[in-house]
């Protein structure tokens, strides 16, 4: 079976996208293969999909809602279009509206409208102390004020969450001030990543942040190990009505993958028709 590619790097945080239609039953197996290719660095992979009378939609390989695959989705929407519009509406997983994505292809910037937050629940892991968690659609985020932990505390505190806020993904944001190191757990693909950068997970560190603004706006920048998000979080007597995220967006050309659904063998050719293999 042979299906286009396109990787995408919103700020480091490495997102393939598959352009053509595949089955869903096979998402798994197609993710895990690409996430393999340490040569694409990828972190996550987007499947685009076309429903029928309603445009295109884009599916997490977990279901998740993905912030950096979210904007760069709408900046690969405003690419392909002949017009470029400015302004695109993005059909997300883990998103149940539709999402506005402002892009400007010259600056190579996309930002998005995001899901605000459901609610704030709190971890309690023994002695180690309190965490709090910011409850996505479809993704918890739990932010630990400190340099980054060793895998078995990260292990910890998302075991813990499973058990209070159920969701398809999990992640962990390590923060220092404005300095920021991500972790995400993918549940549908098993897959652990320490990110360059997590859109996401940016949001929920400001909204955790903005917590002591009653009314307008708090804006901020995250420095990850990928790049820059700017996060935007509007509060009105205190409660979250607005939030918003961008930074830098770059696509590559289209590549070519072949996948055989007997081994689950993966074969991509990139733009400069170099072939490389990866087996199952």
């Amino acid at each position: 079976m042979e299906i286009r590619i396109r990787v995408a790097n919103p700020a480091g945080n490495i997102t393939i996208f598959v352009m053509d239609r595949v089955k869903t039953e096979a998402y798994s197996a197609i993710a895990r293969q690409l996430l393999k290719r340490e040569e694409l660095h990828a972190e996550q992979v987007g499947f685009v999909e076309t429903k029928e009378g309603q445009g295109m939609h884009m599916q997490m390989m977990g279901g998740e809602f993905c912030g950096n695959a979210t904007r760069s989705f709408g900046y690969l929407l405003s690419m392909l279009s002949k017009d470029k519009p400015k302004e695109v509406m993005v059909d997300v997983s883990g998103s149940e509206k539709v999402l506005k994505a402002e892009v400007d292809l010259e600056e190579g910037t996309s930002r998005v409208e995001m899901p605000v937050p459901l609610e704030i629940k709190e971890i309690h892991l023994g002695e180690e102390g309190v965490y709090p968690v910011v409850v996505f659609e479809g993704i918890c985020h739990m932010i630990v004020e400190s340099e980054p932990r060793d895998q078995e505390f990260v292990n910890r505190l998302m075991k813990k969450a499973e058990q209070i806020c159920p969701c398809d993904a999990y992640g962990v944001m390590f923060l220092q001030g404005k300095n920021m190191v991500p972790v995400v757990y993918v549940k549908e693909t098993d897959s652990m990543v320490w990110e360059s950068s997590c859109g996401s997970g940016s949001m929920g560190a400001a909204v955790y942040l903005s917590q002591a603004k009653e009314n307008g706006w708090y804006i901020c920048e995250l420095h990850q190990p990928g790049g820059v998000i700017e996060v935007s979080v509007c509060r009105e007597q205190g409660k979250v009505t607005a939030c918003k995220m961008g930074g830098p967006v770059t696509i590559s050309e289209e590549m070519k993958a072949l996948y055989n659904t007997s081994n689950r063998s993966l074969r991509i050719r990139f733009a400069h028709n170099k072939l490389w293999n990866a087996e199952g």
